[in-house]
């Protein structure tokens, strides 16, 4: 025989009582009971969740400066003739989600130096040592030393408001040298470190160094390994003026000190 509630409600303790036993009796109680809170914090959870980004492919153009200050080149030679200044343009193909931006870029740069005197470290001329004189293309027959470079970027982006971003990161690649790079061995004549010209500069180029008896008195093509390791470090501000556009204002270290502007799309 099945009790009613109604029946037991005699007092108020034991109508509590009952409507406890009832509930554990019940076990469809518990479940929908369980059930609905479950529920609840699921479509909560849903209705709070931040929709993920998806992820932009674009492609731009780059302008890239780069530099060698005179300084920076007497860390690993005795003497240089000055500081070199040549120019690159590439291209970018970029993968970004969220601020983070993956680069493929492909580039062509010269990297030419300065044209004068060379003077390798620990070596000094007034004791005989030889220097070299290297070649721009004016005195080269128009050949000049470059390369072209691949190399993958990993860049993140702080966010200072929707167009402007602090931009950084950093990766690395290959190059690969074209052209060359001419110099004249040379004898030194009345020459130091500090003073080497005339004396360090050959004949055809009215100097009064004697040619190197290991070269001849002709322009020798430095022996350069076919392939260089690119490292790059990027600092810079990204600057979005309409969502799609983005322009790069940067500087840093690409195996050789820069500074560029780039430009790019996303689709």
């Amino acid at each position: 025989m099945r009790f009613h509630l109604h029946a037991l409600c005699l007092t108020p303790v034991i109508c509590v009582a009952a409507a406890a036993g009832t509930a554990l009796a019940d076990p469809t109680v518990d479940a929908d009971e369980a059930a609905a809170p479950s529920t609840a914090g699921a479509a909560a959870a849903t209705a709070t969740a931040p929709a993920e980004k998806r992820a932009e492919y674009g492609i731009g153009v780059r302008l890239r400066s780069v530099r060698a200050p005179k300084g920076l080149l007497e860390l690993f030679v005795a003497r240089a003739p000055g500081g070199s200044n040549n120019y690159g343009l590439g291209v970018d193909l970029t993968r970004r989600r969220g601020s983070v931006e993956l680069q493929l870029g492909f580039e062509y740069e010269h990297i030419q130096p300065a044209e004068g005197v060379w003077i390798q470290s620990n070596t000094n001329v007034a004791t005989g040592d030889e220097a070299d004189y290297i070649v721009g293309p004016d005195h080269n027959n128009g050949k000049s030393l470059g390369w072209f470079t691949i190399e993958f970027t990993f860049l993140n982006h702080a966010q200072i408001n929707k167009k402007l971003a602090i931009r950084y990161g950093g990766g690395a690649g290959v190059g690969v040298i074209r052209g060359e790079l001419g110099r004249y061995n040379i004898a030194c004549v009345g020459a130091t470190n500090e003073s080497p010209e005339p004396g360090c500069v050959p004949a055809a180029l009215n100097g009064t160094g004697q040619p190197s008896p290991k070269e001849g008195d002709g322009i020798v093509k430095y022996s350069l390994p076919p392939v260089f390791p690119v490292v790059n470090a990027i600092l810079g501000v990204q600057i979005r003026p309409v969502p799609k556009m983005t322009i790069n204002i940067e500087g840093g270290i690409r195996t050789f000190p820069f500074f560029g502007i780039s430009t790019g799309y996303f689709f």
